[in-house]
């Protein structure tokens, strides 16, 4: 079962493949267009790359919030917080 730092080390491995694949999918462009290639596919390769890189960095973005989030609310001593009530049965 993934928590949420597994999640959060996914969508960052994700991040990073991402970013690879844009600077390939650019150096391809580049060596179409020298070549004197049609680019559009090309270039509709990388716009929807870029597109998805910015959905997996809003996503790896919440995931990094969720777990700020949950780190604020333990105590000092990093023990999860107890109800005050659930200390007496």
């Amino acid at each position: 079962m993934f928590d949420e730092r597994d999640r959060f080390a996914q969508a960052d491995r994700h991040v990073s493949v991402l970013k690879e694949r844009i600077i390939r999918q650019r150096a391809v462009l580049v060596r179409a267009q020298q070549k004197g290639h049609a680019t559009e596919a090309a270039e509709s390769l990388l716009r929807t790359l870029e597109e998805s890189l910015r959905g997996f960095e809003k996503h790896r973005q919440v995931i990094f919030d969720r777990l700020e989030a949950k780190q604020r609310s333990l105590p000092s001593d990093g023990a999860p917080a107890t109800h005050p009530s659930s200390s007496k049965m």
